[in-house]
């Protein structure tokens, strides 16, 4: 399926990857939607639900939206590095927020 707003993935295996990875915490079972849903996600403007910043020292644009409390990564050449559901489980941070907000401190 043809991303329209990013160039997609780097490659089907990074996709693969992510999926297998991030997609059931997300809600979405096929593959390909994963990779639309993350190019929607990321591709277009960052609405007011959502946060972002652009890492100085690579150019990856991140994003947080706390509503969908969703987690992209969208790097200098406009492929999509990640999209996920963040969990305090794994991130350590007492909320999703707070994990975003850490991302963000370290420019």
């Amino acid at each position: 399926m043809p991303t329209r707003l990013t160039r997609g993935f780097r490659s089907v295996v990074h996709r693969s990857d992510h999926f297998g990875n991030h997609g059931e915490r997300l809600g979405i079972i096929v593959e390909e939607e994963y990779e639309e849903f993350a190019d929607i996600f990321l591709g277009t403007p960052c609405p007011a639900t959502a946060r972002q910043f652009t890492r100085p020292w690579n150019g990856d644009l991140v994003r947080y939206d706390e509503v969908m409390d969703v987690f992209g990564i969208l790097d200098c050449d406009r492929f999509i590095k990640t999209c996920y559901r963040p969990d305090p489980v794994y991130h350590g941070e007492a909320s999703n927020l707070e994990y975003y907000l850490s991302e963000e401190a370290k420019t």
